[in-house]
C-alpha cells in the first residue's frame, strides 16, 4: 500500500498537477512579490490563513515554516478558518473552490483590509490570484491587478510577466488538467480495487493466525497455573521446615540459660543474707551517734541565739541613728532645689507664653494667605472650565468619552472641539508642566486654538498646529537660546467629515489610536512639540477612511506614565493598546468608566505623577 501511494504521488507531480507541498510553496513564495501598503509596517508578523475543511494545506505550510520562518522580516503566522465568519485580518488568504466555500462572501469578510486572495478551482480572473497548478515544473496563475489595487496593494512585475493573460490561455491549460485528472483517476481506481483484493486476503490471514494465538495462550495459561501452584506448595513445606528447625533451637538455648540463671540467683542469695546483717550492725551504730550529736546541737543552738539577738540590737540601733540624720539632710537639700526650680519654671512659663502668641499670628497669617492662594486656584480653575468646550458639540452625532484627571485643582491638559459646516474638530493637548503654570499655557492654547480655527477657518489639522506653533513661539518671544524653548504643547488633532467618512489627524508628539474589529492600529506623531525646537519641519496628515463601528482615541502621555501595580512600575503603553483593543466592544460610557477604574486600581497608594486627558470616539 505504502509502495502504490508513493508511486501515485510521483505520478501526480512528474504530469504537472499541484500537490499540496507545490502549493505550499506557492502561497510562501508570491508574498515576496506583493507589496502590501503602509499598513503592513507596524504589523508584528505576517499572517497566512487558510480557509479550507482539509488539513493537509495547513499542516504542509506548517512545514515548510520550520525552514522559512520569516517574509520581509517578519515571523510567519499560520491560521486556519473553517468558515466565512471566522476569517479575521491576514495578509494571505488561501481559498480552494472544492471546500464548497463562497467566494462573495469571502471577498466580502476580507473588504477593506488589505489581504491578497489567492483561490484555486475559480473562473479566470474571479479573486487576485487564481492558481492553477504547475506544468513542466513551472507555476500557472492568474492576476487580477485590478483588484489587487484596489485592495491597497501592488504586484511585483516579474510576476505579472509570468501570469497568464487571456481566458483562451487559462481554458487550454485548464482542459490539460482535466485530462490529466481523469487519466489519474482511472489510475487509483484500478489500484484502489487491487488493494481492496489484497486487503481482503490479509485478513483472512488474520484471522487464522488470531485463531491460533487464542489456543496457544488458553495452554500457556493452564501450564502456568499448574506450575504456580505447584511452586507454591514447594514454598509452603519449605517455610514449615525452617519454622520447625527455629522453635526448636531456640528451645535448646532457653533452656541452657534457665539453667545459668537459677545457679546465678542461689549464689546471689547468699551474698544478699550477709550485706543484711552487716547492715543491720551499722544501723545500731549510727543511731547512737546521732543521739550523741542532736544533745551538742542543742546546746550550740542556744549560744547562737544569745549571741544572735545582742549583735541585731546593736545593729538596728546604728541604723537607725545614720536613718535620721540621712533624712534631715535630704530634706534639707530637697526644700532648696524646690525653690529653684519653681523660678525657673516661672521664667519659662512667661517665654512659652510670648512664643505661643507670636506662632498664633504666624499661623493665622499663614491661613489668611493660603485662603487667598487657594480662593485665586479656585476661580483659575473656574476660568479654565468655562474655556474647555463642550464634547456635546457633536454627542447627537458621535458616541464619545472623556476622562479628564487633573494633577492638581488646575490642569497643564486641555481638550477643544469645534464644528464647522459638516466637519468636526476634536482636540487633545498636554502642555507643559501642571498645576498654575500648566493651566497659563492650557488658556493659552485655548485662546489661540479660538482664533485659528473659529476666527480665520482653518481646519486641517497639519495646519491648525502649525499656526499654533507659530502663535506659541510668538506668544512666549521664544528663541533658540532662550529658557523658553522648554514651553510647549504635544497635541493629537483629528478632522472629522461627515459626509467623506473620512479622518484627517495629526500629531505633535502624541499618537492616534485606531481599533476597529479588535485590531488596533496605531498612527504614529510628528517627534516635535508646538512650541520651538530644533527640528521645526511641516506636520504630517494622515488620512484615515472610516467605518461605521470604528473606535479612536486620543490622550495625553499621563495614563501610560502613572507609577503602580504590585512591582511600583509605570503602566506603560503597549498595556495601553491591549486594554483599549481587549473593551472596544463595550459602549463609549462604559470604556471611560473602565479606564477610570484601571487606572484608580493600578494607581492604588501611588501618588498621581501627572494630568491625565484620554479621548474615546466611536464613528
Amino acid at each position: 500500500m505504502a509502495l502504490i501511494a508513493a508511486f501515485y504521488i510521483d505520478s501526480a507531480a512528474a504530469q504537472g498537477f499541484a500537490d499540496y507541498p507545490t502549493t505550499a510553496a506557492f502561497i510562501l513564495d508570491i508574498a515576496k512579490n506583493i507589496d502590501f501598503g503602509p499598513a503592513f509596517r507596524d504589523s508584528s508578523v505576517f499572517r497566512i490563513g487558510i480557509l479550507d475543511r482539509d488539513e493537509h494545506l495547513f499542516l504542509e505550510l506548517g512545514n515548510q515554516r520550520k525552514t522559512r520562518p520569516y517574509i520581509d522580516g517578519k515571523p510567519v503566522e499560520l491560521v486556519k478558518f473553517n468558515s466565512e465568519s471566522q476569517i479575521r485580518h491576514t495578509q494571505v488568504l488561501y481559498l480552494n473552490r472544492n471546500s464548497g466555500f463562497s467566494l462573495q462572501r469571502v471577498s466580502n469578510a476580507i473588504f477593506g483590509r488589505q489581504t491578497l486572495l489567492i483561490t484555486e478551482g475559480y473562473e479566470f480572473r474571479e479573486s487576485m490570484i487564481s492558481f492553477m497548478g504547475v506544468e513542466s515544473g513551472i507555476p500557472k496563475y492568474g492576476v487580477n491587478e485590478d483588484m489587487i489595487r484596489r485592495a491597497g496593494m501592488s504586484v511585483n512585475s516579474n510576476m505579472l510577466g509570468q501570469a497568464i493573460k487571456s481566458r483562451e490561455d487559462w481554458e487550454k491549460l485548464f482542459g490539460r488538467a482535466s485530462e490529466q485528472i481523469a487519466e489519474q483517476r482511472d489510475t487509483i481506481r484500478e489500484q484502489l480495487l487491487l488493494i481492496e483484493s489484497q486487503k481482503n486476503e490479509i485478513m483472512k490471514q488474520r484471522e487464522l493466525l488470531t485463531a491460533l494465538d487464542r489456543d496457544i495462550l488458553e495452554k500457556e495459561n493452564e501450564l502456568s497455573g499448574k506450575q504456580r501452584m505447584l511452586e507454591e506448595q514447594y514454598s509452603r513445606i519449605e517455610w514449615q521446615q525452617s519454622l520447625i528447625k527455629g522453635q526448636r533451637d531456640t528451645i535448646l538455648v532457653q533452656q541452657s540459660e534457665v539453667a545459668v540463671q537459677r545457679d546465678t540467683l542461689a549464689k546471689q542469695g547468699e551474698k544478699i543474707s550477709y550485706q543484711l546483717f552487716r547492715i543491720d550492725d551499722q544501723i545500731a551504730r549510727i543511731s547512737e551517734q546521732e543521739l550523741r550529736i542532736r544533745m551538742q546541737l542543742e546546746a550550740i543552738e542556744k549560744q547562737k541565739l544569745i549571741i544572735a539577738f545582742s549583735v541585731l540590737a546593736l545593729l538596728l540601733g546604728s541604723i537607725l541613728v545614720y536613718f535620721i540624720y540621712r533624712g534631715y539632710r535630704i530634706k534639707k537639700e530637697a526644700n532648696e532645689r524646690l525653690e529653684e526650680k519653681n523660678r525657673t519654671i516661672l521664667l519659662q512659663k512667661d517665654e512659652i507664653e510670648r512664643q505661643r502668641d507670636h506662632v498664633s499670628a504666624q499661623r493665622d497669617l499663614i491661613a489668611y494667605h493660603e485662603r487667598q492662594l487657594t480662593d485665586s486656584i479656585m476661580y483659575a480653575r473656574r476660568i479654565q472650565a468655562a474655556l474647555l468646550p463642550s464634547l456635546e458639540l457633536f454627542s447627537d452625532r458621535l458616541e464619545h468619552f472623556v476622562l479628564y484627571k487633573p494633577l492638581a485643582i488646575v490642569s497643564g491638559d486641555f481638550y477643544w472641539v469645534s464644528k464647522r459646516d459638516r466637519l468636526f474638530i476634536v482636540i487633545c493637548a498636554d502642555c507643559t508642566g501642571h498645576g498654575v503654570p500648566g493651566a497659563f499655557m492650557s488658556m493659552l492654547g485655548v485662546t489661540l486654538l479660538n482664533e485659528i480655527v473659529n476666527g480665520r477657518n482653518i481646519i486641517m489639522p497639519d495646519q491648525i498646529l502649525e499656526k499654533l506653533r507659530e502663535g506659541v513661539i510668538s506668544s512666549l518671544n521664544q528663541t533658540v537660546n532662550d529658557d523658553s524653548v522648554k514651553d510647549g504643547m504635544d497635541i493629537a488633532a483629528c478632522t472629522i467629515d461627515f459626509e467623506s467618512n473620512i479622518l484627517w489627524f495629526s500629531g505633535a508628539s502624541n499618537p492616534l489610536y485606531l481599533v476597529r474589529g479588535n485590531e488596533l492600529m496605531h498612527y504614529r506623531a510628528d517627534k516635535m512639540p508646538v512650541a520651538i525646537h530644533y527640528r521645526m519641519s511641516q506636520f504630517t496628515l494622515h488620512r484615515i477612511d472610516l467605518k461605521k463601528g470604528d473606535a479612536f482615541y486620543i490622550f495625553s502621555d499621563g495614563f501610560a506614565d502613572q507609577f503602580g501595580g504590585q512591582a511600583g512600575k509605570k503602566f506603560m503603553t503597549g498595556q495601553l493598546k491591549r486594554l483599549l483593543a481587549e473593551m472596544s466592544g463595550m459602549p463609549m460610557l462604559a470604556q471611560g468608566e473602565r479606564l477610570s477604574r484601571v487606572f484608580g486600581e493600578w494607581k492604588g497608594d501611588s501618588p498621581q505623577i501627572d494630568d491625565v486627558t484620554l479621548i474615546g470616539i466611536r464613528y
